[in-house]
């Protein structure tokens, strides 16, 4: 079954939430200093200390320690359990204000506001916040001003649940303005996708990251977050008891800080993927791209000197041995040797040419899907230009365990910038 990506439908993913009861921020009560620690507590996890705690405890922490394994917190409603067992499942949501129709899928309102943008002003939020203007606005660019009168002459009513209960056709108004037209002959994608997940786009509850991923440090000399988390924290505590008894929200403030709120969601990931995942410095290139991956080997490259095709490579006796462990474990298997027995000739052979392997690498090639080889993806780093990544196909095992090199065609060398 093929992988793809799609918009997640987050009224379900609520509706079939496991383990603790989940938490709704709106129903926290914060009008006082000890609503608000107990609201903070909830969104977010304060260090004050150099050391990670592993002690059990509940999700607020108010009940911790061993023996109180199991036990349910009466603030948080959570069982107390190691840390290491602990779900980072999503455990507090944004729930639709009372008087607001729904909130909005943050992934989808932040393809709509990158889309519909005009500089620094955002159509969508002028549209959705009516205080967004005075608040963000400044001087406005000439296209926006037009924009502006367009929407107003379309008799299009400003407000978070005038554009829910008018989505399809303010939506429709936007994409046939001028200023949003792809070019003539170009496809709106977004338009499309909008239309085939129309059912996902509003949502009533929103879920928030599990609050270990949100950190707030305490030291001798001040308080530190990442100004990211921030961001997130202030959109969460915007709808803090806004459903409670005490609150005196009028319906319009509601809908403005509903707006805001999902904005904050949608900020907070934009920039975690952004900087924190995808940044040359983050996540993904410091603990996948410039990893050992599963499957993967780093080598020098010689040149072919055979008749070859261009997109062909050979690998070493010894990396083979590693990259193709677990299909050579099959394969000993059928011929009656035990795990370890498998294991071991592998192992022992790693540096020594063996007939029986060399035999089974030749099967493993040959039964290839595509009958060319054993596809793979040669890297050279950085990978900044094109060709720097190519796909080619292992079509040998060189049978000489003293040469470590990787045998490519002399064709492809320029674009690895490889010599």
């Amino acid at each position: 079954m093929g992988i793809r990506l799609e918009f997640v439908d987050l009224d379900r993913q609520f509706q079939t939430h496991s383990g603790p009861q989940p938490v709704i921020i709106n129903d926290i009560p914060a009008f006082s200093e000890s609503d608000m620690e107990k609201v903070n507590s909830t969104i977010y996890t304060t260090f004050s200390s150099d050391l990670l705690t592993n002690i059990p405890s509940c999700h607020c922490g108010e009940i911790s320690g061993e023996y109180n394994i199991g036990v349910i917190c009466e603030e948080c409603k959570t069982p107390v359990e190691s840390v290491m067992n602990q779900d980072l499942q999503p455990l507090v949501w944004l729930r639709a204000p009372r008087e607001v129709s729904a909130l909005m899928n943050p992934t989808v309102w932040g393809m709509l506001t990158e889309h519909f943008r005009i500089g620094t002003f955002s159509v969508i939020q002028w549209i959705c916040d009516t205080n967004y203007q005075t608040i963000y606005g400044g001087n406005l660019s000439g296209n926006a001003l037009q924009v502006i009168r367009y929407i107003e002459q379309l008799g299009i009513e400003r407000g978070w649940n005038n554009f829910y209960n008018n989505f399809d056709t303010t939506i429709a108004h936007l994409f046939r303005m001028k200023q949003f037209r792809p070019k003539k002959g170009d496809k709106d994608n977004l338009q499309e996708l909008i239309a085939k997940y129309r059912h996902l786009v509003f949502t009533r509850y929103i879920p928030i990251p599990h609050r270990s991923l949100l950190v707030v440090e305490e030291t001798n000399i001040g308080v530190f977050v990442d100004p990211i988390t921030t961001g997130v924290i202030n959109a969460i505590r915007i709808l803090a008891g806004v459903d409670t008894e005490m609150s005196t929200l009028s319906a319009r403030t509601k809908e403005n800080r509903a707006v805001r709120a999902i904005d904050g969601v949608y900020e907070f990931y934009k920039q975690t993927y952004k900087g924190t995942l995808a940044e040359k410095e983050g996540i993904c290139r410091k603990h996948v791209y410039a990893t050992r991956s599963h499957f993967s080997f780093r080598a020098v490259v010689s040149s072919i000197t055979n008749a070859h095709n261009y997109d062909e490579i050979y690998i070493p006796w010894g990396v083979a041995t590693s990259v193709f462990k677990i299909h050579l474990v099959k394969k000993l298997f059928k011929l009656g040797y035990t795990p370890s027995e498998a294991i071991s000739l592998i192992n022992s052979k790693a540096r020594t040419y063996d007939p029986l392997l060399d035999q089974l690498f030749k099967e493993i090639i040959a039964e290839s899907p595509n009958g060319r080889g054993v596809n793979a993806t040669l890297n050279r780093n950085p990978s900044l230009a094109r060709g720097s990544i190519q796909s080619v196909y292992i079509t040998k095992v060189k049978t000489d365990p003293t040469d470590p090199t990787v045998s490519i065609s002399i064709l492809i060398v320029r674009p690895l910038n490889a010599d």
